[in-house]
């Protein structure tokens, strides 16, 4: 019996997650349609009660660009927070929305509505990496290589701008190239056979 109710919530809960851009469509379209910006917050913020991950990274990045409500970083912050951290019970979402945990380290690399934390930003921005969000690769990159708040590491530097490398395009693929170009002159040989190796092997984690 217990068994059975767990994998009845655990269902419950993958469906609410896989129908909720759906379900948020919906509400933000009457809402607009009404011509009341604020009814979409409302909307959000009670999907967010429920649950649902993908109203708190909507509402976060609302909140971080000042889109229909007034720029709050704290408030983005808050928000983004609740949609990068994983869940066990949640079962489509168990990793974490990786376009929140990229927002969030941005805020936290540079202190936007709150204290500066390196050590946290380099944290969510490898959980965004580490699903293949190709931004957060960069961006990890160029931490390591820059070791602003962190260790320097030009294998960190090399390994997450060569996956970059090959997911950018255009400008951002040209930067991702370029640091790792500059990453790999720093690398002792035997450790950058490893480093390609690592690179060759890699595959995203699946949320």
């Amino acid at each position: 019996m217990r068994m059975l109710v767990a994998a009845s919530a655990a269902a419950v809960l993958s469906y609410h997650a896989y129908a909720a851009e759906n379900v948020l469509q919906e509400y933000a379209a009457k809402a607009l349609e009404a011509g009341d910006p604020a009814a979409v917050v409302m909307a959000l913020k009670k999907e967010v009660g429920r649950g649902n991950v993908i109203a708190a990274q909507q509402l976060g990045l609302m909140y971080r660009d000042g889109n229909r409500v007034a720029k709050d970083a704290v408030q983005a912050r808050k928000y983004l927070r609740r949609a990068a951290e994983s869940d066990p019970i949640r079962y489509y979402y168990k990793l974490g929305l990786p376009e929140s945990q990229h927002a969030l380290a941005e805020m936290l690399r540079d202190g936007v509505g709150g204290r500066a934390d390196a050590a946290a930003a380099i944290s969510w921005f490898e959980e965004a990496a580490e699903q293949g969000y190709a931004q957060a690769q960069l961006a990890a990159a160029n931490m390591y290589m820059k070791g602003a708040g962190i260790g320097k590491s030009a294998e960190r530097a090399f390994f997450w701008s060569s996956l970059a490398a090959h997911r950018l395009t255009d400008t951002a693929q040209k930067e991702a190239e370029q640091l790792r170009d500059l990453a790999q002159k720093e690398i002792e040989p035997a450790q950058l056979t490893k480093s390609k190796f690592l690179v060759d092997d890699w595959k995203p984690r699946a949320s």
